[in-house]
């Protein structure tokens, strides 16, 4: 089965879980003897002196990354030669990721000419989607691609619910999530290292978060919850990892004036082994979004055994028994937040027990299970 994977982004560098969830997808599906070549875009400042470059990665998957450029004031990066390139080639399954992405919309309609089995990834769902330019994409481009979709996977429940809600049809989606190295988790490393880089004593407590620093991540809800915990408690440090968007800028002020910068940490873009060290270090994740479609942070944490606390979006209501293996809170509830930190973070038998279920829970979303959901949608759609 010979099979093109179409997507915004594919790592290196790692911008958001899309990107996160097609690399390891592609990994196990090429493991499992499937012909692979991906397309992905490649954002780049002196955009019209790009070419496209072309690398062999693991099992001979062939990754082009195409020159593409971002129209202004929006997240829609657009690859005006990944048309023609599509169009060369002769795939069995067309596997484009994300909605209200160029690279979904233009697979669709280059599919139109080859008439091939198309598959969409659903990784969330627009939150100004009732927003004057959302219901224009909707109308103009974006019902026409999932239309044109033979098979639709949503990552969790919540994202084919919403999709269900404007006309997609309950029997065209299949749910199948995202899924996390248990590998990486079986020996974890010393957190030791980490809490030394950002200046943490082996008394203090350590709160981690990871995600984009932009508004959707809530990280001024976590900001001010920390406040509100220091207030009450002992205080506590909170590390913030990934890459800058402008909206760190806004944190960093929030967080001047709360008087708590000996108690944030703003690390930065983060790889995988300082990611494993964090969650060594950590003593609670936290996730504050106000959206999410599926959070990989939230089931890394958990494959570590961290006790979790999560707003209810995305996967987290569906995974996440509330004060079993983690804790649920409300949108914007900034005192609700704060009372589970300190909940967590002051009770040290609680926790323990909450790690091992947060563990055992995590254990079903092994990316070879995940490859082989996939595989068996590319079937029936090919049928």
């Amino acid at each position: 089965m010979r099979v093109l994977q179409i997507t915004p982004e594919f790592p290196p560098p790692l911008i958001g879980g899309g990107g996160y969830h097609v690399y390891n997808l592609t990994k196990e599906l090429a493991r499992k003897g499937v012909d692979i070549t991906v397309f992905a875009c490649n954002v780049l400042d002196s955009f019209f002196q790009q070419k496209v470059t072309v690398e062999t990665r693991f099992e001979n998957v062939k990754v082009y990354r195409v020159p593409a450029f971002y129209v202004p004031k929006t997240a829609y990066p657009i690859s005006p030669s990944l048309a023609a390139l599509l169009l060369k080639e002769k795939p069995d399954v067309m596997h484009a990721h994300g909605y209200q992405f160029f690279t979904s919309d233009i697979a669709s309609i280059v599919n139109k000419t080859k008439k091939k089995s198309l598959i969409l990834t659903l990784h969330g769902f627009p939150r100004s989607f009732n927003g004057l330019s959302h219901k224009m994409y909707f109308h103009l481009i974006g019902k026409q691609t999932l239309k044109a979709a033979r098979k639709i996977i949503a990552v969790s429940k919540s994202v084919a619910h919403e999709f269900q809600g404007i006309g997609v049809p309950e029997k065209k989606i299949t749910v199948i999530p995202n899924g996390v190295n248990l590998r990486q988790f079986e020996e974890m490393p010393d957190g030791t290292s980490f809490r030394e880089r950002v200046g943490i004593e082996k008394n203090e407590k350590m709160m981690l978060s990871i995600g984009r620093l932009e508004e959707t991540k809530g990280f001024h809800h976590l900001i001010l919850a920390l406040a509100r915990t220091h207030a009450k408690s002992e205080p506590v440090k909170l590390v913030i990892a990934g890459p800058e968007f402008n909206y760190g800028q806004y944190l960093r002020r929030l967080v001047a004036k709360l008087n708590l910068k000996d108690s944030v940490v703003f690390y930065g873009p983060i790889n995988t082994r300082e990611k494993l060290e964090a969650l060594a270090a950590a003593d609670v994740a936290v996730v504050s979004s106000l959206y999410e479609g599926f959070s990989i942070f939230l089931l890394e944490a958990m494959a570590a055994g961290k006790p979790v606390i999560s707003t209810r979006t995305g996967i987290a209501q569906e995974l996440i028994k509330n004060g079993k293996n983690g804790f649920l809170v409300s949108i914007g509830d900034i005192n609700g937040l704060s009372d589970r930190i300190l909940e967590v973070l002051d009770n040290v038998s609680p926790s323990s027990t909450m790690s091992q279920e947060s563990r055992r829970s995590a254990s079903a979303f092994d990316w070879e299970r995940i490859a082989e959901e996939t595989i068996s949608v590319y079937k029936q759609s090919l049928k």
